[in-house]
């Protein structure tokens, strides 16, 4: 049987002090194995974004645990963001952006080793290291700019990957070729782990193993993407389905 890469078990969060203390999630338990892609779909205020950076150890939960099966998960991971410019940084070009990780964390690399791990991470992206490693963020179009930032999560190898909304910010023409990246990082790095958020159910259903739905902090349902999207149990994911279906 599979061993999970990361557990969380019966995670529950607050926000606030005092009187204006208020619980984002209740009891919340997930796993996630190696080389899947989960996907977090739920309403806006049902605590996706809280879960998924607990999971990572951006966020610290007020009870219940995380188990993560290797060192320090946030050496481990990679972040994608809804926004990419602003995970660049305008001043840097695309070569420095994307090595920065390794700059960082592996010391044991030579400069050259390092260029060559970046360009690699761009051409997993579907990007041209000859024409874009020069570039400056303001010479991206959004959708250039999240395979970027894409390439710059995976630069490390990390073992899981979280992208939060990582299309909602882009045009619908740039979506396929971020849903390509994404669906060559899994076919080339088998073992790494994929988190996704997000709430456009058409780019669940084409990448997601599993779905995780989430309603005010509570879970509604995990199971098989093929079974929560055509026979839900919940009806509250079926709502939402009905709602991404107008």
């Amino acid at each position: 049987m599979t061993v999970p890469i990361l557990s969380v078990r019966n995670v529950s969060k607050y926000f606030g002090r005092r009187a204006d203390r208020r619980q984002v999630l209740f009891d919340v338990s997930a796993d996630v194995y190696p080389g899947e892609c989960l996907a977090v779909i739920g309403g806006s205020g049902s605590g996706k974004s809280t879960l998924t950076r607990i999971m990572l150890g951006l966020e610290t939960a007020d009870s219940g645990t995380v188990t993560y099966a290797g060192g320090d998960i946030r050496r481990e991971s990679g972040l994608v963001f809804q926004d990419p410019f602003s995970s660049l940084d305008p001043r840097w070009r695309v070569a420095r952006s994307v090595a920065e990780p390794l700059r960082i964390q592996r010391r044991d690399l030579s400069r050259d080793e390092i260029d060559a791990r970046a360009a690699e991470a761009l051409r997993t992206v579907g990007l041209d290291p000859a024409v874009f490693l020069g570039r400056y963020p303001i010479d991206l179009s959004g959708g250039q700019a999240q395979r970027v930032a894409i390439a710059r999560a995976i630069v490390n190898e990390p073992r899981v990957i979280l992208a939060d909304e990582p299309m909602s910010a882009i045009d619908v023409a740039a979506r396929i070729q971020i849903l390509d990246a994404f669906a060559a990082i899994r076919e080339t790095r088998r073992e790494t782990a994929l988190v996704m958020v997000s709430h456009d159910l058409g780019v669940v259903q084409h990448i997601a193993d599993r779905i995780l739905v989430l309603h005010d902090g509570r879970v509604e349902e995990c199971g098989p993407t093929a079974s929560v999207l055509g026979d839900s149990q919940s009806a509250y994911a079926r709502e939402l389905i009905a709602a991404a279906s107008l």
